[in-house]
């Protein structure tokens, strides 16, 4: 059983180092985590896991990409996430595997683990897809505004391809089609 210090030391974990990284933004790890939430009760699926899984996907995001390994950020935090995760000896071994799951398929795969896993995949396509969290890349970029455009455009058609959920195109496909028209006008 996930006990609630633990949700709340990672998700305080999670925000902290967002304070101190802005990679990934604050607001982006809060809305990531809402529409899990909001998610994992729609579908019925355990949100304690959907939690843990949306704070710790990008945890180490900041790190991988200050030492240039951006695209080892997945097993850098499935690493930090077992270190953290390790310190709660009341969360199930099938708990903590589920959690990682989450970790390891938040960018999207053919076939998904769980339900949970594919929770958070279509969570994390909020930050892109959506005009709030459009807004939170925005603000919270670090880069130029060239580098900024650039990334976001290939992130939208990352994310769209990657959301599965109908739930989620359903909400998500006017606001990709604004996204993308405004993104032609750049």
């Amino acid at each position: 059983m996930i006990p609630p210090n633990c949700l709340q030391a990672v998700t305080q974990l999670a925000l902290i180092r967002a304070q101190e990284t802005y990679l990934p933004p604050e607001a982006l790890i809060l809305l990531t985590n809402e529409a899990g939430k909001r998610l994992a009760k729609e579908l019925g699926a355990n949100a304690n896991v959907v939690l843990l899984g949306t704070c710790l996907m990008d945890y180490m995001l900041a790190q991988a990409v200050s030492e240039g390994k951006r695209k080892e950020h997945i097993a850098m935090a499935e690493a930090e996430a077992t270190r953290i995760l390790g310190q709660y000896p009341e969360i199930s071994p099938e708990e903590k595997d589920e959690v990682l799951w989450c970790i390891r398929e938040h960018h999207g795969v053919k076939q998904f683990h769980s339900l949970e896993s594919e929770i958070c995949c279509n969570a994390d396509c909020y930050k892109f897809l959506s005009v709030k969290g459009l807004l939170g890349v925005m603000l919270g970029s670090k880069r130029s505004y060239e580098e900024t455009v650039d990334m976001i455009r290939g992130k939208v058609e990352e994310k769209w391809h990657a959301l599965s959920l109908p739930v989620c195109k359903q909400e998500l496909t006017l606001q990709y089609k604004a996204i993308k028209s405004f993104l032609s006008h750049l």
